[in-house]
């Protein structure tokens, strides 16, 4: 099953190919897109104001409920302003054009997301990869040549996709200070689930004055699409005014904006929703350790031909989870990437990591014959 076609998701369960499985593989980890008072509301939003912007934000899309959205976003992670992208990719992919030239030194995380590496890469700037979560790497490369450039900029992740792990956020704001650089940060398997009201892993560690740049998509633990970019005043017009990928392309439907400061109020009230995913995050680990502490939980098997086969053999046994390979991890490095959410139950991780353990039993048995 290498592409499955989901025809329904119910609660828990997804119904993929005629079958019905437990959900491992979303990343809404709040349930959010199925919340109904979440979808309620944008059903509502869309009888009164319709299925399209009809326009860019430069010309006809620009209605009062992006800037509402866009304040309420900016007002609750704090910091001074906020633009709406249509997607984290079309963000990531598009702002590094802007803020970099060719006098502008970018070190990004080895394992960045693939949209940033993007984006960066299409820009002036010179471009070099640290270590992943390797400040000690990262600080030898400035040292080297950060004096050679007008700018410099370091971007990383607070929680990573593949691993799971979070980046030593506060060993790196002490290399930005001492060279005076910029600090971009993504939040976008972080927002949502950290911080006492929803409002991120920098909130949730103080450490968001010193951030310059926050990313912030919404396709995660908001439920929804689009994404912002969240930092001062002065950035943010600088986007609205040359930022190609905001200015050229058609603005979201008017319910998605609308739907993104509801599930944010939906969000800050949360907070049984976040103990009960991290419980489960915390019994996972206690039935089968791994270095994650957040709800994406990696299984590395390392070959990819065995990956796969652990994948369909899930996928036989109920349970929705996918492998993933190189080039999206490292070769040699292909894993099950479990996500969990706030609607599964106990018994549900039970039945989960009692499966994966007989099928690593069986695998170890049939690899000594």
């Amino acid at each position: 099953m290498k592409w499955p076609i989901i025809d329904c998701v119910v609660n828990t369960h997804v119904h993929v190919n005629q079958q019905s499985l437990v959900n491992f593989t979303s990343n809404d980890y709040l349930g959010m897109a199925i919340h109904p008072e979440l979808k309620q509301y944008v059903a509502n939003c869309v009888m009164e104001y319709g299925v399209g912007s009809t326009g860019s934000r430069r010309l006809s899309g620009n209605h009062q409920l992006f800037l509402n959205t866009e304040s309420y976003i900016a007002d609750w992670i704090g910091k001074e302003a906020a633009v709406l992208f249509n997607s984290g990719y079309q963000m990531n992919s598009s702002l590094f054009s802007l803020l970099a030239d060719e006098n502008t030194l970018i070190v990004a995380d080895k394992l960045s997301h693939a949209s940033l590496i993007d984006g960066i890469m299409q820009s002036n700037a010179r471009f070099i990869r640290f270590r992943h979560n390797d400040s000690h790497h990262l600080r030898i490369i400035l040292d080297r040549y950060a004096s050679q450039y007008d700018r410099v900029i370091i971007v990383c992740e607070s929680v990573y996709s593949m691993d799971g792990d979070e980046a030593p956020l506060q060993e790196i704001i002490a290399i930005k200070q001492l060279f005076h650089a910029q600090l971009i940060v993504d939040e976008a398997h972080s927002i949502g689930i950290f911080g006492s009201n929803g409002n991120g892993w920098c909130n949730s560690n103080n450490l968001l004055d010193d951030v310059d740049i926050l990313l912030v998509p919404f396709g995660k633990a908001f439920g929804l699409s689009g994404a912002m970019a969240v930092g001062t005043r002065a950035l943010i017009d600088l986007i609205r005014s040359r930022c190609r990928g905001y200015i050229y392309s058609t603005a979201l439907p008017l319910p998605i904006v609308a739907g993104i400061q509801k599930s944010c109020e939906l969000i800050q009230k949360a907070s049984h929703q976040r103990a009960h995913l991290m419980c489960l995050v915390r019994l996972f680990k206690t039935l089968l350790p791994t270095r994650s502490e957040s709800a994406i939980q990696p299984i590395i098997i390392g070959d990819m031909a065995c990956a796969r086969a652990y994948e369909s053999r899930l996928i036989d046994g109920g349970f929705f989870v996918r492998s993933v390979h190189h080039p999206t991890v490292p070769r040699g490095q292909s894993r099950l990437r479990l996500t969990f959410n706030a609607n599964l139950s106990d018994v549900h991780i039970r039945q989960l990591a009692t499966a994966i353990s007989q099928l690593e039993i069986e695998f170890d048995q049939d690899r000594s014959i």
